[in-house]
């Protein structure tokens, strides 16, 4: 029963790729760097949504930048600072 359920598992988590640094060019974007940092690097976002607490509160907002190759990025900002990134490749453009 567990290998039936690993295999969709499995293929679902090779589309998204969730690291702490992502290289743009030549150089290199990194969780704890700041905001104005990712703008630099990945331009304007084309989507912003607020991250939110459990009760609501605004604690950053996660942007997603179209990249030429096919692939979306993510980057959530917490406090001015990349918390997260996450590199997808968008299946409907790739």
């Amino acid at each position: 029963m567990r290998r039936l359920l690993l295999i969709p598992l499995l293929a679902l988590s090779l589309g998204v790729y969730a690291s702490s640094t992502l290289r743009v060019g030549q150089q290199v974007l990194s969780v704890g760097d700041t905001a104005a940092h990712a703008l630099d690097l990945l331009g304007t976002p084309v989507y912003k949504e607020p991250v939110e607490n459990a009760f609501g509160a605004f604690r950053g907002e996660r942007w997603q930048f179209l990249r030429e190759d096919g692939h979306v990025i993510t980057v959530t900002i917490i406090a001015g600072k990349v918390s997260s990134i996450e590199d997808k490749l968008d299946e409907r453009r790739g």
